[in-house]
């Protein structure tokens, strides 16, 4: 029979206490010991005597519950996030359902980085240099081409008309002048080829006349034919465009007469430019003519 001290059962082998198992615990959960009564006289083959008294029996230990470990531990947390995913997921497909569509976005119209054929380059095109005659009996080209890079390209030498024959040009040409004397005495009077009419100026001393040939031509030489009234000091100027006037011939010892004014080069207006008078009359030329 197991004895026991204290509520702690005794190992019968070596008479120690030892730990109760969980046999022992359930045991005594489910079957508590009842002391044993003293068998009667006579009976149990023992010796009649007053009974022995009953040890007091400890209250079972309570059986500790088992804690969960790690591992149930994480899939009961596991199992409470996704009790917690799944409606909120399902929430959030609903309302995506109900939200009615956005509206397409209009396109945004783009634009076109192509220059239109109309439009002007935007970089003027290079100054045109001074140059001397060349022959050739190509027009003037009137303005460079302009690639599709919107760059203008090199613009050619403008040339102009020949006149192999020498002819008088100015014959053809439209004067104008500064002032003149009175109507017999027009600027036109000196280009008309006549040596007997003649233009006359305003008497001062400042006083321009000019021929307009009416285009570009390769002129070689120019000619003054000077009245009475003549300058002493004037100078000879070319342009081709009326703008930009360049010196050709210059004095200030003037003495009238016929003056031979030697000039290769590209020209369309041809000007007189008067600065002192030899008199107090104006100035007065018979001719002036271009070759």
């Amino acid at each position: 029979m197991d004895g026991r001290d204290g509520g702690q059962p005794l190992d019968p082998a070596t008479g120690e206490r030892r730990r109760p198992s969980r046999a022992d615990s359930l045991r005594l959960t489910r079957m508590p010991q009842i002391p044993r009564a003293a068998p009667p006289p006579g009976q149990g083959g023992g010796p009649a005597g007053p009974p022995a008294p009953a040890r007091p029996v400890s209250p079972p230990e309570a059986v500790r519950p088992k804690r969960p470990t790690a591992r149930r531990r994480a899939w009961i947390v596991a199992g409470a996030v996704l009790l917690l995913a799944v409606p909120i997921a399902l929430a959030a497909v609903h309302r995506t359902r109900e939200r009615p569509p956005a509206a397409a976005a209009a396109p945004v119209p783009m634009e076109s980085t192509a220059e239109p054929e109309t439009a002007a380059p935007s970089a003027s095109p290079p100054a045109i240099p001074p140059i001397t005659g060349v022959a050739s009996s190509a027009p003037v080209t009137p303005s460079a081409s302009v690639p599709a890079s919107g760059v203008p390209s090199a613009k050619p030498g403008v040339t102009g008309r020949a006149n192999p024959s020498g002819a008088n040009l100015a014959l053809q040409g439209t004067a104008s002048a500064s002032g003149s004397e009175g109507d017999p005495w027009k600027p036109a009077n000196a280009i008309d080829g006549d040596p007997s009419s003649r233009w006359s100026s305003g008497f001062s001393d400042t006083q321009w006349f000019r021929v307009d040939l009416g285009r570009n031509w390769q002129i070689s030489e120019i000619v003054l034919v000077w009245e009475h009234a003549y300058a002493t000091a004037y100078r000879v100027e070319t342009s081709r465009d009326g703008k930009t006037w360049k010196r050709v011939y210059s004095t200030t010892t003037g003495t009238g007469g016929t003056v031979k004014i030697n000039e290769t080069g590209v020209a369309r207006h041809v000007r007189m430019y008067g600065v002192k008078r030899v008199s107090t009359y104006g100035y007065s030329l018979l001719e002036l003519e271009v070759r």
